[in-house]
């Protein structure tokens, strides 16, 4: 297939023809990956929280758009390389670049693609992924906390996680209702206590009602006491992690994020991790044009000809290995920018930079060899 000034918007279409049917066979393969951990976590609560199955099916389909936005870049890094390896073993590849066509001709509609995808992963994960998350959060919270609680004896200290213990007198088996409940949280000191006139159980949260914090000192006196009107403890954490009834990171776009961390500063609270999610909704759509630029230059790097196959081997090994590092990177990167050892942006944007780099590199070095 010659290429000429002509028929430039042919090759472009054929280029993204060629790229799309990969693009979504790689996506959904490692989505599907993704799901398979959900799924488990799922029909666990389904079975020990008795929630339908329709439930779980829908709860799934809310949590695929965040994996496919997770995953985009590995599918545009994929798809690109398969692109090129069949265009090289076919010596579509060949046949272009001695008719005249530029290396740089060829690779151009493969960063246009990427620089789309980003932009399509960016819009997924501003408009829908929140709303999807959200929903998700609130089918939750409708099907799983509203069921009955489990076999809570009443009148009887039980221990929970934590090394908390609860006190509860009565129960309503119907309504998950409970009367007069103690929290007991054990500190380096003296046990703080949590007493509220009425509770409602759920799966990962209680929701406590008309109550006070009691807190003593060294000497075992009374030294803190705080009422509240209504209270949310999360049973896995302590008691210092209270919901303030704001949604999370995953369920606000960018605007809504931004607006919370420049709330947070102005009362003195720290917003490491908040900034820090605030980049990573950037960085994560950034991330296909970087997979983009990789994967160009891998298969220029390694696959010699179309009778290559060990270099086509290498290549993909040194694709999926550099999936791997990349994430590891991204994990590393995001808990130091959490805990205030690098800044929020080098937290969200270090590996795309670190990657980035080395992909813009190996390619500009490939071209100028030319």
């Amino acid at each position: 297939m010659v290429v000429s000034k002509l028929h430039v918007t042919v090759f472009d279409r054929y280029i993204a023809g060629q790229y799309l049917w990969p693009f979504i066979i790689a996506i959904g393969a490692f989505a599907l990956i993704g799901v398979v951990d959900i799924i488990f976590y799922l029909i666990e609560l389904s079975v020990l929280s008795g929630i339908s199955f329709m439930t779980v099916v829908e709860l799934i389909i809310y949590k695929l758009p965040a994996l496919l936005v997770l995953f985009a870049p590995v599918g545009v890094l994929f798809s690109i390389m398969l692109l090129l390896v069949r265009m090289i073993k076919d010596s579509e590849y060949v046949v272009l670049v001695t008719s005249g066509v530029s290396v740089r001709r060829i690779i151009a509609p493969l960063l246009i693609l990427s620089i789309i995808t980003s932009g399509v992963a960016y819009f997924t994960n501003e408009q829908l992924v929140p709303w999807t998350n959200q929903k998700s959060e609130d089918l939750i919270a409708r099907e799983i906390d509203r069921k009955p609680p489990p076999e809570i004896a009443e009148k009887v200290v039980f221990k929970g996680t934590d090394d908390r213990f609860f006190y509860v007198d009565q129960v309503n088996r119907k309504t998950g209702v409970m009367k007069s409940v103690i929290v007991f949280e054990t500190t380096p000191q003296y046990p703080r206590i949590v007493i509220a006139d009425n509770a409602q159980w759920g799966i990962n949260t209680w929701h406590l009602w008309n109550g006070k914090i009691f807190e003593f000192n060294s000497n075992s006196d009374l030294e803190y006491t705080s009422r509240f009107s209504h209270m949310k403890i999360n049973v896995f954490q302590t008691l210092d992690m209270l919901d303030v009834t704001h949604k999370s990171a995953t369920e606000m776009d960018s605007r809504e994020l931004k607006s919370r961390i420049a709330s947070l500063e102005k009362s003195g609270i720290p917003t490491h991790t908040l900034r820090v999610e605030y980049g990573i909704k950037q960085a994560i759509p950034a991330a296909c044009l970087v997979f983009g630029i990789i994967g160009i230059a891998f298969s220029l790097w390694f696959i010699k000809s179309g009778k290559d196959w060990w270099g086509v081997i290498i290549a993909i090994g040194v694709a999926s290995a550099t999936v791997m590092i990349y994430f590891f990177t991204l994990a590393v990167s995001r808990a130091l920018g959490k805990g205030g050892s690098v800044s929020p942006f080098w937290g969200a944007w270090a590996a795309n930079i670190l990657f980035g780099s080395i992909g813009t590199a190996l390619l500009y070095t490939k071209m100028t060899r030319r």
